[in-house]
Order: C-alpha cells, then sequence, then structure tokens
C-alpha cells in the first residue's frame, strides 16, 4: 500500500458530531517525504509499568489495565477510528489511544498514540483521568512530551522531514507475510515543538499488502 494512500486512512477522519474529545487532525495533508530513517524510531508506549506494543496489544487491554474510560468510535471504511482517551489535569495533557479502525482488525489493536500539552486539561466522562498506576509515560526510546529537540535528534538521528514547529522521523521497511515481497511496515514518530521543547507527539505503526 502507498503510504499517501495508508496517511488518509489514518489521519484524514471524518469525524462525527458527538460530545466525545477526538484526537487531533494530523499535522499534514499527505505524506510526500521518503522515509529516511534506518530502524523503527517506536514500536511500543510504556503507561507505567504497561507496555502498548502497535499492532499487537488491543484497546479493550488499555481500558482494562486502567479500569476506566470509553472506546469511542467515528467514521466508516478508511475514515474509520476507535479509541481511548485520557487526561493528566495536573500536567495540562491528553493522551489518546488509538486503533484504525480498518487496520486495526476486529480486536481493535492500537495502531497509533497521541499526546498533547494544553493550558489545562480537565477530566471529562470519554477523557477521565489517567489512573496513577499507568504513569508516567513514555515511548519505548524514553522519549515524550517535554523532551528537547537535540535530544529526540541524538537518540534518532536527523527528521525526515521538517516544517515549521513540527519533525518527523519515518521508517519504512519489510516484514515476512503472505503478501508478494512480504509486507509492509511503516513506523513513524512525529513531533511538534515550542522553543526546541515537544508540546505534541504522534506515534504508531501499521503493517499491510
Amino acid at each position: 500500500m502507498k503510504r499517501s494512500l495508508l496517511f488518509f486512512g489514518l489521519f484524514g477522519i471524518a469525524f462525527s458530531a458527538t460530545a466525545a474529545v477526538p484526537p487531533p487532525e494530523g499535522a499534514f495533508d499527505a505524506i510526500v517525504w521518503p522515509a529516511s530513517l534506518k530502524a523503527a524510531p517506536s514500536e511500543s508506549a510504556t503507561l507505567g509499568e504497561f507496555v502498548i506494543q502497535f499492532e499487537k496489544t488491543t484497546l479493550a487491554q488499555v481500558m482494562s489495565e486502567a479500569s476506566i474510560g470509553i472506546i469511542v468510535h467515528r467514521g466508516d471504511a478508511g475514515g474509520s477510528v476507535y479509541w481511548l482517551c485520557y487526561s493528566q489535569p495536573n500536567v495540562g495533557v491528553r493522551i489518546w489511544v488509538i486503533s484504525s479502525g480498518e487496520m486495526g482488525g476486529d480486536r481493535h489493536s492500537v495502531t497509533r498514540v497521541v499526546a498533547e500539552q494544553f493550558k489545562t486539561a480537565q477530566p471529562s466522562t470519554d477523557c477521565p483521568e489517567l489512573p496513577v498506576q499507568l504513569q508516567p509515560l513514555s515511548l519505548a526510546n524514553h522519549l515524550w512530551l517535554g523532551s528537547m529537540d537535540v535530544d529526540i535528534q541524538r537518540v534518532l538521528g536527523m527528521p525526515s522531514h521538517q516544517d515549521g514547529a513540527w519533525r518527523t522521523f519515518d521508517f519504512q521497511g519489510k516484514t515476512k507475510g503472505k503478501c508478494e515481497g512480504g509486507y509492509d511496515v511503516y513506523n513513524w514518530l512525529w513531533t511538534r515543538s515550542d522553543k526546541g521543547r515537544v508540546n505534541r507527539i504522534d506515534a504508531g505503526k501499521i503493517t499491510s499488502c
């Protein structure tokens, strides 16, 4: 599957009107740059001692660990998406744990995690406070909100693409599978920064024919 087409399935979501707090919209209209990393930037996210493995851990498993939360669904076909939302009011952060309706399968495996810093992030019914046992949070490489751009670059190398406050770290490779030549693997970590410090992070993984 071409990454430009895959992008719209991941981020080009048309949400219906609801009181639920939706994940932020994608930063770009399309992925038009090459994936330059030689290794995946992040295969998982860690919440406390609980590890979310992209494409393996399900939304139901995350909700079970948290003992709180609501799985919200919007859209259909390539625009279908399921998510859990959690708030950290003490630090003004919201976290979305997301499953692509098309790529996450019937089990709703996690394909993406987004976190964003806000001035305030008050809990709500559909975005409750993140339990203490699921804190602190980080990606597999220990990067998270508040990380400095220079530290991320030190860990991952030069970004694949940079546009204003956004930096993207993209990896594309192959893995064994029933498709001719194997499955395509796309793994990404995108960051938005203010004065060199990350205030939004978007990471995930998709495997496709």
